[in-house]
Parts: structure tokens; C-alpha cells; sequence
């Protein structure tokens, strides 16, 4: 049986931190007598925990405390992405985006509560996945051939695609940041696709936030 967990107290300094680690620790067994979990325990800052998903941030400007993800929710959103779209995708281009997309929202109704100081986190996210589908993209097309006659299709210079796509032995993944494949392939092509951009989706919930309930409140009575 599971009495409690996750649990994260705050102090003032590191200090203060190592006394209540000591008076909760021994109250817990104690009094409770259960047992606590040496390896997840710790004193730190709280950039360098992870909290149900998050890390908590004091904000310097405002005084309040910001919700960040942690380290770890990174990093596994990351490696979700890397499986989501690997380059041996054997479906469709539209496939591949539409299980993205599954997991982004999914992702989002969990994660989408950190604080709008956490937009830049979010903005990395989306480019890293945008970078992810180029490459998929550029697998799609093959033949750098192929590849130079698409860019010129989406909008790109005849010359530029030639001379970038051709320039020395590029990998995949180094042409799918190439500023050629970067302008063609920007984020009004994948918003066409349909592609989920989560950045978008916080402003649209940090905007929900701060509309008026009394307006809302009246209008409903009008």
C-alpha cells in the first residue's frame, strides 16, 4: 500500500532544507512508521527536481512561483518524438503527423498548465519536432535530385536548392536544418498539414485565462 508520494516541501536555504529533511524523515518513521526512499529523497534546488512532471521556479520579476517542465519530461517527450517519426516510417507523411499529433494533444492536456514563462520551452519542442518531419520528408523524397525539385516546388530559389542540397555529403538530419529545407519546409507548410504547434496551443490557454468571467458572466445573462 502507497500512503504518499511525490512530495515536495520548500524553504528558504539549503540549510532550512536539511532540518526539515531531518524532522520529516524521522516523524515518518517514527510516528508513521513507514519507510522513506533514501535515493528519491533529497535536499536541492528546485530547478533540480522533478515534481510530478515539473520543476518549480521562483520568478524574480513578479514573485510568483512559475511552473516549468523538469528535465525528465523533456526528455521523454523528446524520445517520444524520436520513435513517432522515425526515418523507416512506413506509412504515410500524413500518417506520421495525424499519431503526432495524437500524442502532442494528449501530452498538452497534461503539461499544458506551465506558467507562460515556460513558452520558450514549448517553442524548442515545436521546432525540434518540425526538424524531426523535415528529415522524415527528405527520406520520403530520397534521390537529392528529388529533393532539390520539391524545395523548388514549395517556393525555394532553383539555384540555392541546387547548390545547398549538393554541397559536400550532407546527412539527412544536417540537410533537415539547411536554410533552403528551413524556408521551404517553415511552419506555415506543416500549420497546412494539419501539424499540432504547442506553443499556440499555451497562448490559446494562457488568453483563456485571463479573460474576464464577469464579462462572460453577462453576456450569458443578455
Amino acid at each position: 500500500m502507497r500512503y504518499a508520494d511525490d512530495i515536495n516541501v520548500f524553504v528558504g536555504s539549503e540549510r532550512a532544507g536539511q532540518r526539515a529533511m531531518a524532522s520529516i524523515v524521522s516523524f515518518i518513521k517514527r510516528r508513521l512508521r513507514l519507510k522513506v526512499n533514501a535515493k528519491k529523497s533529497a535536499v536541492a534546488k528546485p530547478d533540480d527536481r522533478h515534481f510530478l512532471g515539473f520543476s518549480l521556479r521562483k520568478n524574480a520579476e513578479t514573485g510568483k512561483v512559475d511552473i516549468h517542465l523538469s528535465k525528465r519530461s523533456l526528455e521523454r517527450i523528446a524520445k517520444k518524438t524520436v520513435e513517432l517519426t522515425r526515418r523507416n516510417w512506413g506509412q504515410s507523411f500524413p500518417d506520421c503527423i495525424q499519431g503526432v499529433n495524437t500524442y502532442l494533444r494528449g501530452w498538452f492536456g497534461f503539461f499544458g498548465i506551465v506558467s507562460e514563462s515556460s513558452s520558450r520551452q514549448l517553442q524548442t519542442l515545436d521546432a525540434h519536432i518540425r526538424r524531426r518531419l523535415r528529415a522524415l520528408k527528405l527520406k520520403h523524397w530520397k534521390r537529392r535530385r528529388s529533393i532539390v525539385r520539391a524545395l523548388i516546388a514549395l517556393g525555394a530559389r532553383a539555384k540555392t536548392a541546387w547548390r545547398r542540397v549538393y554541397a559536400g555529403k550532407k546527412r539527412l538530419w544536417a540537410l533537415s536544418h539547411d536554410p533552403v529545407v528551413d524556408r521551404a519546409l517553415d511552419k506555415a507548410y506543416f500549420r497546412k498539414c494539419g501539424l499540432v504547434n504547442l506553443a499556440t496551443l499555451h497562448l490559446d490557454l494562457q488568453a483563456s485565462y485571463r479573460r474576464p468571467r464577469q464579462t462572460e458572466f453577462w453576456q450569458r445573462i443578455i
